[in-house]
């Protein structure tokens, strides 16, 4: 509860897979994607885009790279301009046009006043480094006149899996160990100054596999609903990206994934249970007709068909009824409260299997379908009450929990069910059958009929006896 009204916060992180991240367009898009799950509405906005590796590594190749104002050796530089890779080239990138609506870094007007955040790391050309524009239009990428409104974005480009590797380790040393990168384990050198410290010049493995962004977190989490929000409005700009895939961690994606379809999978399940429920029936009343060997094999299997038909009605109106009514009572759609639902099939499949099976086998003595449902529940309701009060008490005995979760997610709906069941199938059911006067439901046996006749005879013999008694 605390969690829930007064932090309602979970951290999260993006994370990207073995992509080219040589390739301009994807360092570019990753950007994109960081940026804009930072817009959604339940990830907070306050994080800088430099946080992110990739931007923060393609600004360092820049001449905009601020890592030789506070150095660790003041006779090395430490900016990508200034380290050379083997075949002499340096670890300098360059600026593409924003062609992605990505952020710009902010300026304020006052160079006195502080920015608590400078979010983006792209640049109006009026703040782009001089020798970064003369480069850009030597390549002809830059033009004075046309290009004035113009935003540019850092990135990297014609650079080897061997040169990124060397560049990001060069990187990571001299701006104390950034970027969510994979590593080569026990490869960092031992700090002098601090005994059981390490240097950031670990062996970074490459090519690389996997990266990730810096730590988000997801805000406003006060409901189940909230949650799963999060999770479909990020996976909109990550998982759902077919140009370049990305994937979300954190506690709400490990748990709350589950609920993503759950509405889908509940139909699933339900239908799954009333075809089951359906067969079984149908096996069951089929054989036990057919063993009896007092009808015909294609009257049975009618009569078992409609009785099966029946049975997966109720197992329908029953489940809709549960669904509907546990919803009402501020029951979650979660996997607890969806095994509550798919249970109350097999309760009133309980009830009426049984019910449906002595209707149809009633004497064929009771012609009409009143006397044939009299019939079936004189015998069957005192133990279908029996079933349904024994259950119910058991269910109660969830109302006494101290715990909140057990009362929501379990008494509610198991109560529900248990009273919703009884009602379909030892009421509606019932009801139903009474209108169902039709010849393939009566599956009874023939002497029945003898054998009430006997009876009639014998209580005509007895009662005429007893009218001469009286007259003598």
């Amino acid at each position: 509860m605390y969690r829930t009204e007064n932090l309602a916060t979970f951290p999260i992180s993006i994370n990207w897979g073995a992509l080219d991240y040589t390739n301009p367009d994807v360092q570019l898009k990753m950007i994109n994607q960081f940026e804009n799950i930072l817009q959604t509405d339940h990830v907070a906005s306050n994080v800088d885009t430099k946080e992110l590796w990739i931007a923060n590594f393609a600004v360092w190749t820049t001449h905009q790279c601020d890592s030789n104002w506070i150095k660790k050796d003041p006779s090395v530089s430490q900016c990508g301009n200034d380290i050379l890779y083997k075949d002499g080239s340096s670890c300098s990138g360059t600026w593409k046009k924003n062609n992605l609506g990505l952020r710009n870094k902010t300026f304020g007007s006052d160079s006195e006043t502080c920015q608590p955040y400078e979010l983006g790391v792209c640049r109006p050309t009026s703040q782009m480094h001089p020798d970064d524009l003369s480069l850009m239009q030597e390549k002809g990428e830059y033009n004075p006149d046309s290009d004035e409104d113009e935003s540019w974005c850092p990135i990297f480009e014609g650079w080897s899996e061997d040169k990124l590797q060397y560049c990001l380790e060069n990187w990571r040393m001299y701006t104390g160990g950034k970027g969510g990168i994979l590593l080569e384990p026990n490869t960092a050198s031992i700090f002098d100054d601090c005994s059981g410290e390490f240097n950031s010049d670990d062996k970074v493995l490459s090519p690389l596999k996997i990266s990730s962004g810096p730590n988000m977190f997801g805000i406003h989490l006060f409901t189940h609903k909230d949650t799963v929000d999060l999770i479909t409005e990020t996976r909109k700009f990550c998982d759902e990206d077919e140009e370049v895939h990305c994937f979300m961690t954190g506690a709400p994606y490990s748990y709350w994934e589950q609920y993503i379809n759950i509405g889908s999978l509940l139909l699933e399940s339900v239908w799954l249970s009333v075809i089951i429920g359906f067969g079984v029936s149908w096996i069951f009343l089929f054989c036990m007709l057919l063993a009896n060997k007092k009808h015909s094999t294609k009257k049975i299997l009618y009569g078992s068909f409609t009785g099966a038909i029946l049975i997966a009605l109720t197992c329908i109106l029953s489940v809709i009824t549960v669904t509907g009514l546990s919803a009402l009572a501020d029951v979650s759609l979660t996997a607890f409260s969806m095994m509550s639902f798919i249970l109350s099939i097999g309760f009133v499949v309980e009830y009426s299997v049984h019910i449906t099976h002595r209707f149809i086998t009633a004497p064929l003595s009771y012609q009409s379908s009143s006397q044939r449902l009299e019939y079936a529940m004189k015998f069957l309701f005192l133990p279908t009450f029996m079933s349904f009060a024994s259950s119910t008490i058991g269910v109660v005995c969830l109302a006494f929990t101290k715990f909140e979760f057990t009362k929501k997610y379990f008494f509610r709906p198991l109560i529900i069910v248990m009273f919703v069941t009884y009602f379909f199938g030892c009421y509606f059911l019932p009801v139903l059958l009474s209108v169902l006067d039709v010849e393939f439901l009566k599956l009874g046996h023939e002497e029945d009929i003898e054998e009430k006749n006997a009876v009639d005879a014998i209580e005509s013999n007895d009662l005429a006896l007893a009218e001469g008694h009286e007259l003598q």
